[in-house]
């Protein structure tokens, strides 16, 4: 909770009460929409783009600075007020990574900003959808099952999202990117699965501790559980994988030769270490950033990725990111926050994990999308590799889409700061692409 007596004490003009629309600066420069409502008792934070709303925060004031505590994330945000109480900044902090966090404060009485996203589709729908659970273990994943009107038995995809927090939408900037493909996939006749990733929304376990391997086991449940609906076709499911997704996805199938087929949309193909890497420095010089300073920059990136991911373990990985981090000038405090999210789990197994070889067992029909001006994961670098992996398979179709970025919209730099500004949230080239193909490979 939060006394506002208190903070109208700081060495402010005005009360931060009221309502701040901002957002949080995640990795690889995607901006997370938050919403703080702050207010004399049980003040709350929103997140938007994963459904999570009313989250209860503490809040102390100490001068021009407030800080927000998010008990049940372990989160914190330290934001300074400006002198106009217009606005407030500062470092997010979660899970060892330090982020970037900045709001704007909303005129009382004035409706939450609209932004527009007019591919999300609106009921009512001509198909049927409804919330599931899927047990796996100790494990609930919570998920939502698009399936035509009629009898079947169906066709179906199972979805698999990307890195970071993904709920079943698969939601950035305010696109809810798989709602957007589930929805055409349905109306053209095939069942889709789609899935709150384990510890994000309603499904159970925990994120922060998680690793590739925990979300590829992930997949696999939903793909078996899937298989057992009585109103699909077991013989035509398969899967559909964005980013991280995309390297999951022939995981899954290379372990269950039953998959009917494979969508890779914006899949690498480069080791965990190149990925980051090239990403942050091909990010950088669309931000402006000068090519002397990114190329330092590259260098400096490279060592530290390749230290973390050659320690034996999480301490030694951490101690090894703090040295180099405070050897290249960074504040100690800074180097530590940043280290303890390098040597998380997830980070550590990412660094060393490299997707060729289960590129290479794809045999079943295969669907390679990438944007031409994707910067996250470059298709310059990365669609050699996957022709070259998938030269056997005489069903794959390998597609660079001109002018498309990572979650292939529409793009000018491609720079992950633009996608909140595209009102498209799937070009529809992509769609189209992507819908024909899967109807034609199920013969629907």
């Amino acid at each position: 909770m939060i006394a506002l007596a208190l903070l109208a004490a700081a060495a402010t003009s005005c009360s931060p009460a009221g309502d701040w629309d901002g957002s949080l600066t995640v990795p690889a420069g995607i901006q997370l929409p938050l919403i703080l409502h702050l207010k004399d008792t049980g003040s709350t934070i929103d997140s938007p783009d994963q459904g999570a709303r009313g989250i209860s925060i503490d809040v102390t004031a100490t001068g021009n600075s407030l800080l927000v505590v998010i008990p049940s994330t372990k989160a914190q945000f330290t934001g300074a007020i400006s002198t106009d109480c217009s606005t407030l900044t500062g470092p997010f902090r979660q899970s060892g990574m330090e982020m970037k966090a900045s709001f704007k404060r909303r005129p009382a009485g004035a409706a939450a900003p609209a932004i527009s996203r007019p591919q999300t589709p609106q009921p009512p729908f001509p198909y049927d959808a409804s919330d599931v659970s899927i047990i796996d273990g100790a494990l609930t994943l919570a998920g939502t099952l698009t399936m035509p009107k009629g009898t079947g038995p169906f066709p179906a995809v199972v979805m698999i999202a990307g890195s970071g927090p993904q709920n079943r939408d698969e939601t950035v900037d305010g696109h809810r990117i798989f709602l957007v493909i589930a929805d055409r996939l349905t109306r053209q006749g095939v069942a889709v699965l789609r899935y709150d990733k384990r510890g994000v929304g309603k499904s159970s376990g925990s994120y922060a501790n998680a690793t590739q391997r925990d979300f590829t086991a992930d997949a696999t449940a939903a793909l078996r559980w899937l298989r057992q609906q009585p109103f699909v076709d077991a013989a035509r499911v398969g899967l559909l994988g964005h980013s991280e997704g995309a390297e999951i996805a022939p995981a899954v199938a290379g372990a269950d030769r039953k998959v009917a087929f494979t969508v890779l949309l914006s899949a690498p193909a480069e080791t965990g270490i190149e990925t980051i890497a090239s990403q942050a420095n091909a990010i950088a010089l669309a931000n402006g950033v000068s090519a002397a300073t990114a190329t330092v920059n590259d260098a400096l990136e490279r060592r530290l990725l390749a230290a973390v991911a050659a320690a034996p373990d999480s301490i030694a990985a951490e101690n090894a990111a703090t040295d180099i981090l405070i050897k290249a000038g960074m504040p100690t405090d800074r180097a530590v926050v940043k280290a303890e999210g390098l040597a998380s789990p997830w980070y550590r197994a990412f660094l060393n994990d490299d997707p060729l070889p289960a590129l290479k067992t794809l045999t079943v029909p295969t669907l390679v999308i990438a944007g031409s001006k994707d910067l996250q994961v470059l298709p310059g670098r990365n669609l050699p590799l996957i022709r070259r992996a998938l030269a056997g398979n005489k069903n794959a179709k390998i597609v660079e889409l001109p002018g498309l970025n990572h979650l292939l919209q529409p793009a000018t730099t491609g720079s992950p700061s633009e996608y909140g500004t595209i009102t498209t949230t799937v070009a529809p080239k992509a769609l189209d692409l992507m819908i024909d193909w899967i109807r034609s490979v199920v013969k629907i």
